[in-house]
């Protein structure tokens, strides 16, 4: 089941290892973090980018890299900074106050 992004926005933690903080963050990695990798990313001593480093390398094949993701670096990212925000606030617009605890009885 792919989990719903009712309330996602509530959220103070993103991503396996709770690394960005803000929604805006998690729009702006995924819009850029193909053409401007070294502004996600760190570097190793010669200087090169170490892409995906927060996971195992045996699970690097899993990153998606279909379309949006599929740009060269340098090259513009997948959305505008004024897109990134429009993607922001439609994401807080799935926040209605609703609370998994208020929910008695769920069928599925």
């Amino acid at each position: 089941m792919t989990p719903s992004l009712r309330t996602f926005a509530t959220r103070t933690t993103f991503f396996h290892n709770g690394v960005f903080h803000t929604l805006k963050d998690v729009v702006s990695f995924y819009a850029q973090r193909d053409t401007d990798p070294g502004k996600w990313y760190p570097r190793d001593r010669d200087g090169r980018v170490l892409k995906f480093n927060d996971l195992p390398a045996r699970y690097h094949g899993n990153v998606e890299m279909g379309s949006p993701f599929r740009r060269e670096p340098g090259s513009a990212a997948a959305l505008t900074d004024g897109e990134i925000d429009d993607v922001v606030e439609f994401l807080k617009a799935l926040t209605d106050g609703f609370k998994a605890s208020q929910v008695k009885n769920r069928s599925f």
